[in-house]
């Protein structure tokens, strides 16, 4: 397993320091290629990593091996190739381009370290390294609206570390080791201090995942940088928020049960009802695709409010990481298929997609298979993963949760039917538009498939797997 991680480090970090320069000796951008590549190897070197089912500790006790990380890591790398696929016609007019690539992989080395992560320090060093890159990637095509966009991610992000830190220190007083073991118990004289380290780690980590109070740099983000490079901040950077949840908090989960209960389960309400009845409203697509995902960090928060209990916490972590995939699928073919729409010349709105499915057939049935996927209707993978496993984990402990996260699934309903209406059956516009062999369609094609295949013949596999 060491040998698999220094790998990746050597391929991703390797690339990731040189490729610029590769590109400024040799006047010409093959960084794409390279970048493809590169994920390419990854994702083979981490699919031995995954199908191995090894578990253990690596490096004196700084990285944590187990199923669940390794299949995130698996989701992950598989994010980031389509992302870099769908780049090589989107990014090639980009001056920043070998930037760009350098920072897609260098961030997903990142990724890889707060998956895997055992010890705080690490984790610090990770969470920096991610945290800038994704900063400078929201801008980096140095458009009015990305830097925007990114000036407000940046100054979110600087209170989102701060916090990250000062929880730490209030956990680590606690625990008094650097490394990130489970906590059973704790005097009554140390609960508030670690009552309050958690609260502040929660805060840090919602910021990342956009969980409502903590969410005010994501519409402005998600929906105003390019979609390529939404792409890949919402469907794999944000998987730093999944694994921080599981690695830092969840080995603290037994020492707190029924104050974590009542602050997930309340922070998931609010996030939810608030992301699915602002994107209600919305008539810009990408904006809201933005705050479709603030209402899915609700759902995840739901899974995540369901591991205080140990009779639920199996079919959780299932549903976390079922749910992963979906989102993973979804977030990164949806935004890829906006930018393909922008490249095509179609505004982003609901006016300006109006019919566009009848004239690109093919992209507008996989978005919609996407959509329709996000939504939870069956078989597709999203289904299972939202209804059958992050709700009914709840079922048993906490009913209303599970009643009122059914509810809104229902709310989103609203939004995705109405994407899916403007495009098949409203007037098309008089734009010639011609869907090719493009690498944004190849994209759009490979995550529809796997949400149509996987949900109907693999979910139970996945499942038993992560159990």
């Amino acid at each position: 397993m060491e040998w698999i991680i220094w790998a990746l480090i050597v391929v991703l970090g390797g690339l990731g320091l040189v490729l610029p320069t590769i590109d400024y000796i040799k006047e010409t951008k093959v960084s794409p290629y390279l970048t493809l590549l590169g994920t390419a190897t990854a994702l083979v070197l981490v699919l031995l990593l995954t199908f191995s089912r090894r578990s253990g500790i690596l490096f004196d006790g700084a990285l944590r091996i187990d199923t669940i990380s390794s299949y995130l890591a698996l989701i992950a790398t598989l994010g980031a190739f389509l992302v870099s696929l769908a780049s090589v016609t989107q990014a090639k007019d980009w001056s920043t381009a070998p930037s760009l690539y350098s920072l897609l992989l260098l961030a997903l080395l990142g990724v890889y370290f707060i998956l895997f992560v055992n010890d705080a320090t690490v984790l610090v060093a990770a969470w920096a390294l991610v945290a800038v890159a994704s900063y400078v990637l929201v801008g980096v095509k140095k458009d009015e609206a990305s830097l925007e966009a990114t000036t407000k991610y940046a100054i979110m992000g600087v209170a989102s570390s701060s916090l990250l830190i000062f929880g730490l220190a209030f956990v680590l007083g606690v625990t008094k080791v650097t490394q990130l073991v489970p906590l059973t118990g704790v005097p009554d004289t140390y609960k508030l201090t670690l009552i309050l380290g958690v609260m502040a780690l929660i805060a840090a980590f919602g910021f990342k995942l956009g969980v409502v109070p903590f969410h005010g740099w994501l519409p402005d983000v998600y929906g105003g940088a390019h979609p390529l490079v939404v792409s890949y901040v919402s469907g794999v950077i944000k998987l730093i928020s999944i694994g921080a949840f599981l690695r830092v908090l969840m080995p603290l989960i037994p020492a707190i049960a029924s104050e974590w209960f009542l602050i997930l389960a309340i922070l998931s309400v609010i996030t939810m009802f608030y992301g699915n009845l602002a994107a209600l409203v919305q008539r810009n697509v990408q904006r809201m695709m933005a705050y479709s995902s603030i209402g899915h960090a609700g759902y995840f928060l739901i899974a995540f409010a369901a591991l205080s209990f140990n009779e639920a916490r199996t079919l959780a972590l299932q549903g976390i990481g079922l749910h992963v995939t979906t989102y993973v699928l979804a977030k990164v073919g949806i935004f890829v298929g906006l930018a393909y729409f922008a490249r095509k010349g179609v505004e982003l709105t609901l006016d300006g997609m109006s019919g566009i499915g009848r004239k690109m057939p093919l992209t507008g049935t996989f978005f919609s298979l996407l959509l329709l996927s996000l939504m939870g209707m069956p078989p597709l993978i999203g289904f299972w993963s939202k209804f059958l496993y992050i709700f009914y984990s709840v079922v048993n402990v906490a009913p209303w949760l599970a009643f009122l996260g059914i509810v809104n699934s229902g709310i989103s309903v609203g939004y995705y039917a109405i994407v899916i209406r403007y495009l098949f059956f409203a007037e098309p516009p008089e734009l010639s538009i011609e869907e090719g062999n493009d690498p944004e369609l190849i994209v759009l094609a490979i995550t529809a498939t796997l949400g149509v295949i996987i949900g109907i013949g693999f979910v139970g596999a996945i499942a038993s797997f992560l159990s």
